[in-house]
């Protein structure tokens, strides 16, 4: 390994990474201190050294706030340490190579750190190269000055260095890269492959870098990470990011003569009238100053156009061209900079792309959007750079409770980086030999993107619609069945148990949660695992499952987890100060004599507690009844006292099971399982799975403690019973038994229930549709969908998965899942996190189909196959009306595309897709096509 390097100003020493095969150098000084003279002037040529000098930790930090006082997200994330060191002696760069002797060439990627040229530093945690360099690269980071030190103007600075009138912080980025071109070689690297790379202010330095005409030789790509921004000076002034009249010159470069006036405001702030009489003041005091200058002008010192440095706007001069000729990442996260319900970055990049493509159509751009799941407390979603976590594959550094799936995807967009920085494409082969999804550049023709999410690095095309959700509203990968809804707050959580893709039996897994805002039911989040199977103290070894619970919130505000373990018939309590935090055992719901409910003489086993907290009592409602045993009568209500613990009635039978149900209105659908409660306009609601199992009913009362009155069945999961578009009596999906309930949302109302995939009762998903009410409060039948929770139909355009299809068939319209030649939804790996889900084995007579689309000028349909296949798959928008057209596949041993042309009329349609032929095969997505 080369542990010891050899610079223009002398010897290095590094020290070995956390892997010992890499060598970590930092603290290198590339330039001369900015300090005294050197202040306000391009960077110096940094001094000679004699020996060795140990290049064992990081330069101080440039001048900015304090990090870590501030009560932000990246104060939390980042930002942490409040004692790091701070200079203005601050012109250093880390070098993490791979190498172990000089001669191996190796690719170079060159990091420019984001902060909105205000705050930031190389040693940030995230940053940490090690990860990347373990993959073949070279990584350098370079620390440069920020705010009034780097960025600031003024006729003084420009008549003494008229060559270098400003954008001292470029200059310093710049030196940085000429002295990796210089010196790089030394510690193994190749000085002809330099990549540069950034994120924020930092992906900004990095346009200006590509677009400076001296760097053109030194470049052959670039990364740029949620730089690519333009807001219109509407939204500026709609977002107030600063106090005052907002200064958007960070979005659009100033010219020298207006930075020059707001660096004379300054001086004059600072009660200082010479460039001379400025460059003695200590820098914290300028650093202070400056923050309040700041704050009450509401002005920035960022990057401009100096007429030397940067000649125009850089966003302009990557569009016609006139930029380095190399590709470009460049992308987004999908939470940053929303204005309008639209994400402007997203936006700023998509435009310079299509502008960039209309100049000249062969540039290789490649475009990605990151929107995993983050977990963590403070709720932040994806934000603005959350994803450096990932792309630099630093995730154990990080505060937030991640789990395997990110790790998976921070493998692959680590991977993606190191590719493009040895290639130029970001395409290549995973870990296990495998090849990474593959990511398409952008073109006029199709603009394909990287999706960075929960599921993994996934590819598609650019769905040029708004955000949308549909059934599963979670991913996937995730399996939670049982969903009890409830409102709390701004957010609707989701409770239930918790399955595993393919598992042996039911509710294998821990409770988790999810959320969404109650005025966005696309933004489905991750709240992580709220309690664990083996903290009931009957479970220590885990030995049982969590079945089905249901949540309340008590008199004291806190929040009260109800279940049943699988081995036992006594219902337990957590509790947790958050609807989504950590729960903790509480203990069980008991007489006032101590005797647990369920273990009392008489009582009947508890099970899928269901529980409404009203006016000082808890209505807690269970019940299991088999549909030929006669020792379970029904449906129980047991009230509760404010502790949410101690009885204060005794169960009753509120609905009856079948043994019990003959000549009552419940004859047909009694009570099976799954009891859940909810209250609207005065009325209670009992909803439960019936005899049948694949069906949710409900029942009617005025009071909580009933009696209630059989309502109707809400919805079934094959869809049987309700006459819309075919016999009621069909079976068009394959269902079992059924567990959710209703929840007003944001002013509507919608019925939570499960579907089952992989020919299994074991692993189950969740689903949503919209409900009404009749004028008796009775509750219409809703249809099963595809576009769920989605307020309207899907759009028509971009690429959909297979597997969101509501119904599954092939001829015989089986009622239950578990034939195990019948179609099925499918994960490519067990239970991986960021595996793909698909319909398998399809065979003759396989229907797959999907309610419903909003179709404008649909001219054809684009499927994606494999297996041995050989027929047609029949196009209809009605499962049983006129064949439309048809796609024609013949054995495919990877996934492949195929697709016809067609006529879809304008308007609402559903789509059904029939497989007639030979063989058995998978389907992983669709496309309607537009000419």
């Amino acid at each position: 390994m080369i542990r010891i390097a050899e610079t223009e100003n002398g010897k290095v020493r590094g020290l070995p990474g956390n892997d010992p095969r890499i060598t970590a150098f930092k603290g290198i000084p590339f330039a001369a201190p900015p300090v005294g003279k050197n202040r306000w002037r391009a960077p110096q040529p940094a001094e000679n050294w004699e020996g060795i000098r140990n290049a064992f930790e990081f330069g101080p930090i440039s001048v900015q706030d304090t990090p870590g006082l501030g009560t932000d997200v990246y104060c939390k994330e980042w930002h942490v340490d409040p004692d790091i060191p701070m200079s203005e002696d601050c012109l250093y760069l880390n070098v993490w190579t791979p190498a172990k002797k000089t001669d191996e060439k190796l690719p170079v990627l060159v990091w420019y750190f984001g902060g909105g040229f205000q705050w930031g530093y190389t040693a940030e945690m995230e940053f940490d190269g090690e990860r990347l360099a373990s993959r073949g690269i070279i990584v350098v980071s370079v620390n440069y000055r920020l705010g009034a030190l780097g960025f600031l103007a003024h006729p003084e600075i420009t008549a003494e260095a008229p060559e270098a009138p400003g954008n001292f912080g470029f200059l310093d980025q710049q030196a940085g890269l000429r002295w990796v071109a210089r010196n790089i070689a030394n510690f193994g690297g190749d000085p002809d492959r330099i990549t540069v790379a950034g994120q924020s202010a930092g992906g900004c330095s990095v346009m200006n870098q590509i677009t400076c005409k001296e760097n053109f030789g030194l470049i052959k790509g670039a990364l740029i990470y949620s730089g690519i921004i333009r807001f219109t000076k509407e939204e500026v002034e709609r977002a107030k990011f600063l106090p005052g009249s907002p200064d958007i010159d960070i979005f659009f470069p100033a010219t020298l003569e207006k930075a020059e006036k707001k660096g004379a405001d300054f001086f004059e702030y600072l009660g200082v009238k010479t460039l001379k009489e400025a460059r003695t003041l200590d820098p914290i005091a300028i650093r202070d100053k400056y923050a309040k200058f700041r704050d009450e002008r509401g002005m920035m010192f960022v990057g401009i156009q100096d007429g030397k440095f940067c000649v125009g706007d850089p966003v302009e001069r990557i569009i016609s061209g006139d930029c380095i000729d190399g590709p470009i990442i460049s992308g987004n996260t999908t939470d940053e900079f929303i204005m309008g319900g639209v994400n402007t970055v997203e936006r700023a990049v998509k435009n310079t792309y299509n502008d960039a493509l209309k100049k000249d159509p062969t540039r290789k751009l490649y475009y990605y959007r990151f929107g995993p799941d983050m977990p963590g407390d403070d709720q932040a979603g994806c934000f603005h750079s959350v994803d450096l976590w990932f792309f630099f594959e630093t995730l154990m550094k990080c505060w937030r409770p991640l789990q395997g799936r990110h790790y998976d995807l921070a493998r692959q967009m680590a991977n993606y980086v190191a590719n493009f920085v040895k290639t130029g494409d970001p395409n290549g082969i995973d870990a296990d030999g495998s090849a990474m999804p593959e990511w398409k550049p952008y073109t006029p023709a199709e603009h394909n993107e990287m999706n960075f999410v929960s599921e993994g690095a996934v590819p598609g095309m650019e769905s040029g619609r708004p955000k949308q959700v549909y059934n599963p509203y979670m991913p996937n990968w995730e399996y939670v069945p049982d969903g009890e809804p409830h409102v709390f707050g701004d957010r609707v959580y989701v409770y239930g148990s918790h399955d595993r893709y393919d598992g042996e039996t039911f509710c294998l897994n821990d409770y988790i949660c999810w959320s969404a805002p109650v005025n966005d039911r696309k933004a489905w989040r991750y709240e992580g695992v709220i309690y664990r199977k083996t903290q009931d103290p009957l479970n220590a070894d885990g030995h049982m499952c969590l079945y089905a619970p249901d949540v309340a919130q008590g008199a004291d505000g806190r929040y009260y987890l109800y279940y049943v373990l699988d081995k036992v018939s006594v219902v337990s309590v957590a509790v947790c100060d958050t609807p989504a935090g950590k729960y903790e055992y509480l203990g069980n719901v008991k007489y006032p004599d101590g005797t647990l409910l369920g273990n009392k003489e008489g009582d009947e086993p508890q099970f899928d507690p269901g529980v409404l907290y009203e006016d000082g009592q808890v209505y807690l409602f269970t019940g299991f009844c088999g549909q030929t045993d006669k020792s379970r009568h029904g449906a129980m209500l047991t009230v509760l006292e404010s502790d949410m613990l101690t009885i204060k009635k005794a169960p009753q039978f509120v609905a009856p099971g079948k043994c019990y149900s003959e000549g009552t209105p419940f004859e047909g659908h009694a009570f099976f399982e799954a009891p859940s409660i909810r209250k609207r306009n005065g009325k209670y609601y009992f909803i439960y799975s019936s005899e049948v199992m694949h069906e949710l009913c409900y029942a009617m009362s005025d009071s909580p403690e009933g009696p209630y009155t059989y309502g109707g069945v809400i919805i079934s999961n094959c869809d049987k019973g309700i006459a819309d578009g075919k016999p009621a009596d069909l079976s068009m999906a394959y269902g079992a038994n059924n567990h959710g309930s209703i929840e007003e949302i944001d002013g509507k109302w919608y019925i939570f229930y499960h579907r089952h995939t992989n020919a299994n009762w074991y692993s189950r998903q969740a689903c949503a549709e919209a409900i009404t009410f009749d004028a008796d409060g009775k509750i219409p039948q809703a249809r099963l969908s595809s576009c769920g929770l989605n307020g309207g139909p899907l759009s028509d355009v971009g690429e959909y998965p297979a597997y969101i299809a509501c119904h599954l068939f092939t001829d015989k319209h089986d009622m239950y899942v578990g034939d195990k030649s019948a179609p099925r939804i499918v994960q490519d790996r067990a239970d991986g996190f960021g595996a793909m889900s698909y319909i398998s084995y399809l065979c003759d007579g396989a229907t797959m189909g999907y309610r419903s689309f909003d179709c404008k000028g649909v001219t054809g349909l684009r499927l994606e196959m494999i297996g041995y296949l050989r027929g047609v798959f029949e196009i209809r928008t009605t499962w049983d009306g006129p064949v439309l057209g048809t796609i024609r596949t013949d054995n495919a041993n990877i996934w492949t595309s195929c697709e016809t042309k067609l006529s879809i009329p304008d308007g609402v349609h559903d789509l059904y897709l029939t497989f007639r032929g030979e063989g058995t095969g998978g389907l992983k997505c669709f496309e309607f096509l537009h000419s």
